[in-house]
């Protein structure tokens, strides 16, 4: 058996970035602790699949040398929704940003979005009847 695991995600900002996946997606926070010097997550998708492990007080960028969004190597994954674009609306609305057009392929619509800390995915539109 192979199997996609969870999604693990570093941040600077652990509030921050917590509030962009729980509130932004509508994840689940089914475990957390925060400590002075770290903070975890575990945050799982409605729909069920892999969780994704946020892990906070990784080290910040240095002034000046933080790469743009979307442009250094990365793990890349799909977020995959029936309500694209309520979901597009509530991820910008939480600290997210927007990497370039929204395009159409077939019947489905995909937009890259980066976290607060510029951790990018691709917010995938799928049919109804796919769920």
């Amino acid at each position: 058996m192979i199997a996609v695991g969870d999604v693990h995600v570093y941040v600077h900002d652990f509030n921050l970035a917590l509030r962009f996946w729980a509130d932004g997606l509508g994840l689940n926070v089914a475990d957390k602790e925060v400590s002075a010097a770290s903070a975890f997550a575990l945050l799982e998708f409605p729909g069920g699949g892999p969780a994704l492990r946020l892990f906070g007080g990784a080290e910040p960028w240095r002034e000046g040398a933080r790469p743009a969004p979307g442009t250094r190597p990365m793990v890349g994954f799909d977020v995959m929704t029936t309500e694209f674009d309520e979901t597009l609306v509530r991820l910008l609305e939480n600290g997210g940003q927007q990497l370039g057009e929204i395009e159409t392929y077939a019947q489905s619509r995909v937009v890259t979005v980066a976290d607060p800390d510029g951790n990018a995915f691709e917010l995938l539109e799928v049919p109804e009847d796919v769920e």
